[in-house]
C-alpha cells in the first residue's frame, strides 16, 4: 500500500460548487473534511489545487472552501468531468512535480472518479479521502467511492491522511494540524449517517 508522503502530494478540491452543494448527501460534512484538508495542507506546505465544472452555470466555489483557501484559491474552470481530462490542469500538475495525488470533492461517481481514473492511467498515486467526497445520494457516493478504490486508488480520509503525512507528533506543524483536526472533526463525523462505504 502507498504512503502519502509530504514531498510528493498534492491536493485537489474538485467542484465543491454554490449551487450544487445544498443538493448533496451530507454536504456539510463534506465540506468540514475539505477545510480539514485545505487547511493541513496550507499549514504543511502541500500545494492546491481547486477546478470548478461550468461556474457560470454551477457557481464558484462553496464560501466557506474559498475563505479556507484564501490566496490559493485560484480555480481551473473545466467543462470536463476528469479534471486530468482539461488541458489546464493536466500540465499545472505535472508542472508542480508532484506524484500523489490527495482527492476530495464531488460527485463521487462522475467528476471524482473520472479524475481519479485519468490519474491512475497517468501513472499517480492517488487517494480519495472518503469523508471529503460525496454525492447526491448515499449509494452515488458509497459507489464512486469503491469504484475509486477497485480501480487502485488508496482509500483514506482527511484525518488520517494529514497525521500520515506527518509521521510523528514531533512535526513542526503537529501542534496547528491537531488543532484543525479538534475543531473540523466534530462537525465531520456528527451526524453518523452513511458512515460506512
Amino acid at each position: 500500500m502507498q504512503r502519502l508522503q509530504l514531498n510528493e502530494a498534492a491536493l485537489l478540491v474538485v467542484d465543491v460548487q454554490e449551487k450544487f452543494a445544498p443538493v448533496l448527501f451530507e454536504s456539510g460534512r463534506m465540506i468540514a473534511a475539505c477545510r480539514l484538508l485545505i487547511g493541513g495542507a496550507q499549514s504543511l506546505g502541500i500545494p492546491i489545487f481547486v477546478t470548478e465544472q461550468n461556474p457560470d452555470k454551477l457557481g464558484l466555489t462553496v464560501a466557506e472552501l474559498r475563505e479556507s483557501l484564501g490566496d490559493a484559491y485560484r480555480p481551473i474552470v473545466k467543462m470536463e468531468f476528469s479534471a486530468f481530462g482539461n488541458e489546464t490542469f493536466r500540465s499545472a500538475f505535472a508542472a508542480s512535480g508532484r506524484r500523489q495525488i490527495l482527492v476530495c470533492g464531488i460527485e463521487a461517481h462522475v467528476c471524482v472518479w473520472q479524475t481519479v481514473q485519468d490519474g491512475l492511467d497517468l501513472g499517480y498515486e492517488v487517494f480519495i479521502a472518503e469523508d471529503a467526497v460525496t454525492s447526491r445520494y448515499p449509494f452515488l457516493w458509497q459507489s464512486g467511492v469503491q469504484r475509486c478504490v477497485e480501480a487502485g486508488a488508496n482509500r483514506t480520509n482527511s484525518e488520517m491522511a494529514l497525521f500520515e503525512l506527518m509521521k510523528t507528533a514531533q512535526h513542526p506543524q503537529f501542534r496547528t494540524v491537531q488543532a484543525l483536526v479538534k475543531e473540523m472533526a466534530p462537525v465531520i463525523y456528527q451526524t453518523g449517517k452513511g458512515s460506512g462505504v
